[in-house]
């Protein structure tokens, strides 16, 4: 259905552009808008800094070295002291190498970090898809109003022309004219009012999609399964964030460690004699001793951030739980009322009709 259309047909002006987001000869479902919309969320901008990070410890996991290598360069000499000619240059280079399966660990980091990305773009696409529906539904149920309003302006009318018709007769009081002026002119507000909803909510659609033109297909069957299992985007996006929590934890007893480094130089010097230079070469090997102190408050850190994302799953999928529960009951309330409402719509016809032939014989 094209936004103009509707606008034209209920009588409200519709600021919206030519433009369409999609090709004019693409079907609009409830599938495209969502994807329009998922494309353009904002949040998604997040995931190039996701990918970012995740790279970033793949780069890391494939260098062959722990950390930078480091250069030092030293020189002795005599000439504040005893200015006998003695000198000495020392250098060396300091290789820290990789703890025994610190790479891997990092590597298993990298993994889970860019598995994660999938499952943030799950839940955006939920969201999307929230929006979208919530909106196409506005329309209709505003245009919904429209018609009822519609219709009882035109029964408005009618009757103040009958009642019209009857004071002319002789039938009835004028009185009885002003009250049908009244009630005719408080439909026409509430006309109005409804026209005005519709307007703002066809601005809203258009904002929101990109489209001037509502989905054909709107109405879409209850899912089979009404349970919240482990595949809902927002219960799979935190197990994966767990998984990555864990991942964390293995890396965490590496932080704050001194890594064991290599180290290999050589040594230029000769003494007060001023005899040629002596060179030699070094190697060496340091290690850490009594770092496991050290190591613990990123552990217990990690350990807390894991807490803390375990007991918000358990948290979303109560909430899960109780918001399905909730739309279950309301959805058989309003099943209930629907039959309500066409019974009574039933009987009000009817007493409608005794009415009616009531009035044109007089009463």
């Amino acid at each position: 259905m094209n936004l103009r259309v509707v606008c034209l047909l209920f009588g409200i002006g519709c600021a919206v552009s030519s433009n369409s987001a999609l090709a004019d000869d693409a079907p609009i479902t409830l599938k495209t808008l969502t994807d329009y919309v998922f494309t353009h969320h904002p949040a998604r901008q997040a995931e190039s800094s996701m990918d970012a990070l995740a790279q970033s410890r793949s780069t890391l996991a494939g260098k062959l070295f722990a950390e930078p290598l480091s250069l030092s360069v030293n020189h002795f000499n005599d000439v504040i002291g005893s200015s006998d000619g003695l000198q000495e240059w020392e250098s060396s280079v300091e290789m820290p190498i990789w703890l025994p399966g610190e790479k891997r660990q990092q590597q298993n980091l990298s993994r889970q970090l860019a598995a994660e990305v999938p499952y943030y773009q799950q839940r955006i696409r939920l969201d999307a898809s929230a929006q979208v529906r919530r909106h196409v539904w506005l329309v209709m149920l505003s245009a919904a109003k429209v018609r009822h309003a519609e219709s009882l302006l035109e029964n408005a009318d009618n009757l103040l022309k009958n009642v019209e018709n009857r004071v002319k007769g002789g039938d009835l009081a004028t009185s009885e004219s002003l009250l049908a002026k009244s009630h005719q002119l408080e439909m026409q507000s509430q006309l109005a009012s409804a026209k005005m909803e519709l307007q703002q909510s066809l601005n809203q659609y258009h904002y929101l999609t990109g489209q001037q033109v509502l989905p054909d297909v709107i109405e879409e069957a209850l899912p089979s399964v009404t349970e919240i299992d482990h595949g809902h985007p927002l219960l799979a996006e935190l197990e994966q964030q767990i998984a990555r929590q864990r991942s964390e934890m293995a890396n965490a007893r590496y932080d704050n460690v001194s890594h064991p480094s290599l180290s290999l130089g050589v040594k230029r010097e000769r003494d007060e004699h001023a005899d040629p230079y002596n060179n030699s070469i070094g190697v060496g090997v340091s290690f850490a001793l009594n770092d496991e102190a050290y190591q613990q408050p990123a552990i217990a850190e990690a350990s807390r951030q894991l807490a803390d994302l375990q007991i918000a799953h358990q948290q979303q999928k109560r909430r899960l739980e109780a918001e399905l529960l909730a739309a279950m009951d309301n959805l058989k309330t309003l099943q209930h009322r629907q039959s309500l409402l066409k019974e009574q719509y039933e009987v009000s016809q009817q007493y409608v009709d005794m009415q009616q032939r009531s009035f044109d014989m007089g009463g």
